[in-house]
């Protein structure tokens, strides 16, 4: 019996712990990637071209086509501007504003001439000008001779002697007192006249023409009137009265006005 029951056993398959496995699901293909396109090319740049700047070119020729150095010109409109040819007779003008300018020509030796020039923006204006050499200047004529004064010989008196004096002993033995005016001979030589004047009144006033005067002061007081000025005098003072001058003494106070005189330029014996 036990026997039956346990083939009856083994024959019924018996499943312990077996799980029933999952529906398979079919595979998920992979996503597809789309090639990589090419990135566009970058543009080049392209090297910045300068701009284009407005220039004057001024060329001076004379008519037998040689360069003119040295002409002045001038060039007047939206902005003034000037110089001179260098030595080829060029001259430029750079970072000028378009417009119609007025160009003068100028020189010492050339004629003056003006014309017109039209400067357009971006672009060099060449201004090709011939000019006419200006004629020669004539040689100015000598001036007239002048009547220049021929100026007199002087005489000469005779040649004098050394002569040493004392002033002091002279005037006492000379002294003017009580008259109105005293002149003493000191010496003389050839055009040197000196002498010692003594002045009660005054001097009438005297003018040498050709002969230069020196007076100091020996004693007194008084004064001097040159052309019509007066000044004082005082012992001690000196004056000196160049030619054509005229001047003349006056005393003042109670003692008389004492001078020592120098005349130069005049022969003796014409000197009063």
């Amino acid at each position: 019996m036990r026997i039956v029951l346990l083939l009856s056993l083994l024959a019924v398959p018996v499943h312990v712990g077996a799980q029933t496995p999952a529906p398979t699901q079919p595979a998920t293909p992979p996503p597809t990637t789309a090639p990589a396109q090419p990135r566009p090319p970058k543009p080049v740049a392209r090297a910045s071209q300068p701009a284009a700047r407005t220039a004057l070119v001024i060329t001076a020729t004379s008519p037998d086509g040689a360069t003119l150095p040295g002409v002045r010109v001038e060039v007047l409109g939206a902005a003034d501007r000037s110089g001179e040819t260098d030595a080829g007779g060029t001259l430029r003008f750079a970072n000028m504003r378009p417009g119609t300018y007025r160009v003068r020509f100028s020189g010492p030796g050339v004629i003056t001439f003006e014309r017109e020039a039209v400067v357009r923006a971006g672009q060099t204006a060449d201004l090709d000008v011939m000019l006419n050499r200006a004629p020669e200047a004539p040689e100015p004529e000598p001036a007239p001779p002048q009547n220049v004064p021929v100026p007199t010989p002087t005489s000469q008196g005779p040649r004098g002697e050394p002569k040493l004096q004392s002033i002091l002993d002279l005037l006492e033995k000379e002294f003017v007192g009580r008259q109105p005016r005293k002149e003493t001979l000191l010496g003389c030589s050839v055009n040197l006249r000196a002498t010692m004047i003594q002045l009660n009144e005054q001097q009438p006033e005297r003018l040498y023409e050709n002969a230069d005067s020196a007076y100091y002061v020996l004693g007194g007081e008084g004064t001097i009137r040159l052309s019509g000025r007066e000044s004082p005098l005082v012992t001690g003072n000196f004056a000196l009265i160049p030619r054509g001058t005229a001047h003349a003494f006056m005393r003042k106070g109670r003692r008389p006005l004492i001078l020592l005189s120098v005349l130069s330029g005049e022969a003796c014996e014409a000197t009063p």
